[in-house]
């Protein structure tokens, strides 16, 4: 295909289009054997720093009229359906996906283009290293589709910065300051503060904040499990503080949220 940089492998293919592709996207259509994961990067999403992905499952014609600027994978059928239920109870069967759309952090480009490099390279164990890209990248837009991707930040190559980002991760649900995580490296808190902000886009404890609802998110989703409780479990001071951030966030409350995830 002349219009694409493609770069095939047993579970997973890339296209990247390099001119103007023409109207006939048949080879986004899909057979029996793949689902087709389109990102289009002029689809303005929600989420800063997301991409909006066209999810079809095999045998579903893409509808969309895309852009010339986009990326298209072709992930084999049984290979994405056993990452798939390691995520979901249902073994009766794999929900369809029609032109279904779902945001995806942009640092999934990060896996693509070394899952390019890597098919374009042939180095030794180049097998080896494709299929742990294959797997990585499928289960990113897995736990994309089931909302559990809210923020894949990339792990920051400052020491300071990377120490306090692992140290929220693992002690989110305990009193944190700023003042706590500036001692871990031993630089200031307006250092601690600057650096951050600066490869993050957030400062440490907005950071936090973010953290904490996502780890309610996710218990809100597969726990039967008291907003209370939830709200204790994740950090948060009171039930009222989890109430008024989570609206603050979701534009809804709690309840409203557990109602409408379980319709």
């Amino acid at each position: 295909m002349q219009e694409f940089d493609s770069f095939i492998q047993p579970n997973m293919s890339l296209y990247i289009p390099i001119c103007k592709v023409s109207s006939d996207v048949s080879l986004f259509n899909g057979d029996e054997s793949d689902y087709v994961i389109i990102i289009d990067f002029n689809i303005k999403a929600e989420k800063h720093n997301y991409y909006v992905s066209i999810i079809n499952s095999p045998n579903v014609k893409l509808k969309e009229t895309l852009s010339n600027d986009y990326y298209c994978l072709l992930i084999k059928k049984e290979f994405f359906e056993n990452i798939f239920a390691m995520y979901v109870n249902d073994t009766d069967g794999m929900r369809r996906f029609d032109n279904y759309n779902v945001e995806v952090c942009n640092d999934i480009l990060k896996y693509l283009n070394m899952f390019a490099f890597e098919s374009s390279k042939n180095m030794m164990n180049s097998e080896v290293t494709i299929l742990a890209h294959s797997t990585l990248i499928a289960h990113w837009i897995v736990r994309s589709i089931l909302g559990e991707s809210l923020d894949m930040r990339a792990i920051s190559s400052d020491y300071s910065v990377a120490r306090a980002q692992h140290y929220i991760e693992q002690h989110y649900s305990e009193k944190i300051t700023i003042e706590r995580l500036a001692s871990l490296t031993y630089v200031s808190t307006s250092s601690l503060s600057h650096k951050f902000k600066s490869e993050m886009g957030v400062s440490p404890m907005d950071y936090l904040f973010e953290v904490r609802l996502q780890k309610a998110l996710n218990m809100m989703r597969r726990k039967n499990i008291s907003l209370t409780d939830i709200a204790m479990t994740c950090g948060f001071s009171s039930l009222s503080h989890f109430s008024r951030f989570f609206a603050s966030k979701m534009n809804m409350t709690p309840s409203e949220y557990m109602k409408h995830y379980s319709s």
